[in-house]
């Protein structure tokens, strides 16, 4: 009983490894193809975005950093986005030459300008 059913054990597990050896042996995967590059088609320009200007929103140094002071600052700078950090606040570090920071001490007041 034991030799038959280690012999149709080793049977099914030869023939299911000759069945994937033989089915990769009939249909490779090809090798992987390179996309065709553009023939001299019309091509988008890339949108033109404002970068920002912090020596121009310097003039929030020193004010309280509340939404009159981050509009002044976004006026003067010529940006959409502007973001308030606080001491010990944890920030991204990407840069984003369109964003300007706004840095404040321990009592909200601007201290810093810079873009990123």
């Amino acid at each position: 009983m034991q030799r038959t059913l280690l012999t149709a054990i080793l049977s099914g597990a030869t023939i299911i490894t000759a069945g994937c050896a033989a089915s990769n042996r009939a249909n490779p995967v090809p090798p992987p193809q390179s996309l065709p590059m553009p023939v001299g088609g019309p091509s988008m320009p890339a949108p033109e975005l404002e970068a920002c200007n912090a020596n121009a929103a310097r003039v929030v140094l020193g004010r309280i950093a509340n939404v009159e002071a981050t509009e002044a600052a976004k006026a003067a700078s010529g940006v959409e986005d502007v973001r308030v950090l606080y001491p010990n606040q944890p920030i991204t570090q990407e840069f984003v030459e369109t964003r300007l920071n706004l840095e404040t001490d321990g009592e909200n007041r601007i201290v810093r300008v810079r873009c990123g």
